[in-house]
C-alpha cells in the first residue's frame, strides 16, 4: 500500500510479468547468489552464464592493526536446507565465456537476448510474432 500526497491510500501490483533473464558468472557472489537461487527456485526466468562463486557466508571485518583488516565468516546460510557456500548456483542455461573480451563480443549477453526472444515468441499468438 502507498499513500499519495493527498493522503489517498492505494494498493500497487508490483508483480513483474514480462520475460526476464539473470546473467551470472564465477564472480557473482553473496546476496546476488541468493537472487540467482530464487530466480531458479520460483521460476522468474532463466539464469544464464556460469556457476556462481559459492561465496555466501556473512563476514564481519575486524581491524587488526595499522592498515589491516581481518574478514571473518560469522554466519552460515542455508536456503531451503541447501548450502550455497562452496557450491554456488548452476545456471539454467550455461554459457561459458572463454575470454573476458571475446573480440568485443559478450557471449552471455547474446545468448540471453536469444533466450528472451524465444520466450517472447512462445508467449505471443502466432499472428503476433515479430
Amino acid at each position: 500500500m502507498v499513500t499519495d500526497r493527498d493522503g489517498d491510500v492505494k494498493g500497487i501490483d508490483t508483480q513483474w510479468r514480462k520475460p526476464v533473464a539473470l546473467l551470472v558468472d564465477e564472480n557473482t557472489r553473496s546476496g546476488k547468489e541468493l537472487l540467482a537461487w530464487g530466480f531458479l527456485r520460483y521460476g522468474y526466468g532463466q539464469v544464464i552464464g556460469q556457476r556462481t562463486a559459492g561465496a555466501v557466508m556473512m563476514g564481519l571485518g575486524f581491524p587488526i592493526g595499522r592498515n589491516a583488516l581481518l574478514l571473518l565468516a560469522v554466519l552460515d546460510l542455508r536456503v531451503d536446507g541447501e548450502r550455497l557456500e562452496g557450491h554456488g548456483v548452476t545456471p539454467s542455461l550455461e554459457v561459458v565465456s572463454p575470454l573476458p573480451y571475446s573480440q568485443g563480443r559478450d557471449l552471455q549477453l547474446e545468448r540471453s537476448i536469444g533466450a528472451m526472444g524465444d520466450q517472447i515468441n512462445r508467449k505471443l499468438p502466432p499472428d503476433r510474432v515479430p
